[in-house]
């Protein structure tokens, strides 16, 4: 290995100051809220990407360059205006946003349960330890094309001081916003970066979010708490497909916040604190800003929350079932409404629900495959699957106050299904907001299904007690039924995972591989012969998009494949006549273009009529050969 090879070690600098502006800047806003204890943290970084994206977009209208004085300037003000709201609050009819006997320190600093800690702490290494060895090295990169806009645009961001939403084009810019700003320490480049950044996410936020999860839904016995931190890194569908599937780095952050949030809203509807509610709902800009699926997911499993309490309220007697039947009736409108109006409304939406994949598989598949987990591996993940009927058995014969929560992975279910299986064009209407992606379902099916392996914990220890030896034995009996889950998951599944993320860093195909570490020092040796600002342009599936992202080489192309419209389609269609094309010439001017690479080498998702002027440069009579590395040549435009 070189020995100016990035290490782990290295980036632990990273780690902690992306760690930081994810946390810091919402911890104190619901603080100030009176939002409080594990639930305050594990919300905090949908409220700081709500604060970061939203303000660095707002600054760049007014001509305001992001960096660390404007961060600290929106956090104080977010931080003020919500102490105001709260003590604002306190004075009304609605009550405190705090608890009346908490002293000005608890507010503050909360009460760590050192329970809740170690569970943490637990959550946090399983992750380290089967993430980081198949990762390798922080600088591999993940052979996806998505890969190549985001980082891409966080490299932008960087540059320009531009956080905006709308930079270069209008996308949810909460993911690339928050790195941008942790990057801006100089602690790391953008690729190592970014991969420390979803690292924080899997192995920080996610478990602190399953471990609040499930300390509202089980109750806080340190069996079940220990228990979340363990099944925490029990599924194979989150977050170790997000790591490399497309790549959705906006989705798995979107899913890493969603326990966090959904665990405020639970302790609110259950505490009835206005400051909590107040919390919660300084989550959800944040949430849209990062990917608005994540938002959606938040309305439905509070939506289900609400039609299973209202059902169990007709069950129990609280309420007749002809009230009950009014509600659901009520509520089934609003939601057959919105769905039809919310397309109609938003084109960006619209289309977003017109994604159509192929591989259509059988009902009965696709409940292996959210179920069973047999989701981009060969087999079924057995050890999982005996522990989600166990938890969910003793939801539902000893802790019937989750069962909403078993309603919210029946619904993940459902919507994984119909995405997966079903032909019928109105399912786009329900399933469009995740691309009618079962990849995204699978994912979001983890949230509440981490409550329902945690479940087990206690299930196992209850069948263990009828063993006469461990009857005299409650320890003996709880430390096996704890180690049941990751014996039954992480070891079990340690191959599958394994060779997964793998697969996503290091294919064994070469096609699948976007720009190889030998590609990119021979793209590397190139960039020096550009001159600085001036750009240069090449088929964005040889890999050259990524030289401004690696090197910061000003390329016209940022993304695979390169869109159908603009300047982009007719450089690339008309490059090998620019001779006799004046309006090809005009546009590599107003980009500035005066270099361009060619390649053999051709990633798998190539879109070969976008390109064609850029296929062959040795016989383009534009142009001249500068240098060759490797599989690379760089030459001079001299056509214009």
């Amino acid at each position: 290995m070189p020995t100016d090879a990035p290490s782990w070690v290295g980036m632990v600098p990273a780690f902690l100051v992306l760690s930081a502006v994810l946390f810091a800047p919402g911890w104190l806003v619901v603080r100030a809220l009176g939002a409080r204890g594990l639930e305050a943290l594990a919300v905090a970084p949908a409220v700081s990407v709500g604060v970061v994206a939203a303000s660095a977009t707002l600054l760049q209208r007014v001509g305001v360059r992001w960096g660390w004085l404007p961060l600290l300037a929106v956090t104080a003000i977010a931080a003020g205006i919500a102490w105001l709201v709260a003590h604002g609050l306190a004075r009304t009819r609605l009550g405190s946003a705090h608890p009346a006997d908490l002293t000005p320190a608890r507010r503050l600093l909360g009460k760590p349960r050192p329970a809740a800690v170690a569970a943490i702490a637990i959550g946090f290494v399983l992750a380290l330890v089967t993430i980081l060895p198949a990762i390798g090295r922080p600088d591999e990169l993940v052979d996806s094309p998505d890969a190549v806009y985001h980082l891409d645009r966080i490299r932008l961001f960087l540059e320009t001081g531009n956080l905006s939403i709308a930079n270069p084009t209008f996308y949810p810019n909460g993911f690339h916003s928050w790195i941008a700003t942790g990057l801006l320490s100089g602690t790391a480049d953008v690729l190592p970066g970014t991969n420390v950044a979803t690292l924080v996410l899997a192995a920080l936020v996610w478990p602190i979010g399953c471990v609040a999860l499930v300390r509202h839904a089980l109750g806080p016995s340190r069996l079940v708490t220990y228990a979340a931190g363990l099944a925490s890194a029990a599924f194979v569908s989150f977050p170790t497909i997000l790591l490399g599937w497309g790549v959705l780095w906006p989705n798995l952050m979107g899913t890493a916040l969603t326990p966090g949030a959904l665990a405020l809203m639970l302790q609110a509807a259950r505490s009835r604190q206005v400051g909590q509610w107040l919390g919660f709902v300084a989550a959800l800009p944040g949430l849209a800003l990062i990917q608005p699926n994540s938002l959606v997911a938040l309305v439905v499993f509070a939506l289900v929350w609400l039609v299973t309490a209202r059902v169990r309220a007709g069950v129990l007697g609280h309420a007749s079932w002809s009230a009950v039947g009014r509600d659901l009736g009520l509520v089934a409108a609003l939601v057959a409404v919105g769905l039809l109006a919310a397309p109609l409304v938003s084109a960006r939406l619209a289309s977003t629900q017109s994604y159509v994949w192929t591989g259509r598989v059988s009902v009965w598949t696709a409940l292996v495959e959210v179920v069973g987990g047999r989701l981009q591996i060969a087999s079924v993940l057995w050890g999982l699957l005996l522990l989600l009927p166990l938890g969910i058995g003793w939801i539902l014969l000893r802790a019937r106050a989750a069962i909403p929560v078993v309603a919210m992975w029946l619904a993940c279910v459902v919507l994984y299904v119909m995405a997966a299986s079903s032909s019928w064009s109105w399912t786009a209407l329900i399933t469009g907001y995740w691309y009618n992606d079962k990849i995204r379902l699978a994912a979001l099916a983890a949230v509440p299904g981490v409550v329902l392996v945690a479940a087990s914990a206690p299930a196992v220890r209850a069948l263990l007690r009828r063993i006469p030896a461990l009857r005299a034995r409650p320890l003996a009996a709880a430390l096996v039924a704890l180690a049941v889950i990751p014996a039954a998951t992480v070891l079990w599944d340690h191959g599958a995972r394994d060779r997964m993320l793998i697969t996503f860093f290091r294919p064994g195909d070469p096609s699948h591989v976007i720009l190889s570490r030998e590609a990119q020092a021979q793209l590397r040796e190139l960039s020096t012969s550009i001159p600085a600002g001036e750009g240069v342009v090449g088929r964005p599936e040889n890999g050259t998009p990524l030289m401004f992202a690696l090197f910061g080489t000003d390329t016209l192309y940022r993304s695979i494949p390169i869109p159908t419209t603009g300047d982009e389609i007719v450089i690339g269609t008309g490059f090998n006549d620019l001779v006799n094309r004046p309006d090809v010439c005009d546009a590599l001017k107003r980009h500035n273009i005066r270099w361009a690479i060619g390649s053999p080498h051709v990633y798998w998702l190539d879109r070969p009529e976008r390109s064609s002027g850029l296929s062959d440069l040795d016989h383009n009579p534009g142009v001249e050969k500068v240098r060759t590395v490797g599989d690379y040549t760089l030459y001079r435009i001299t056509g214009c």
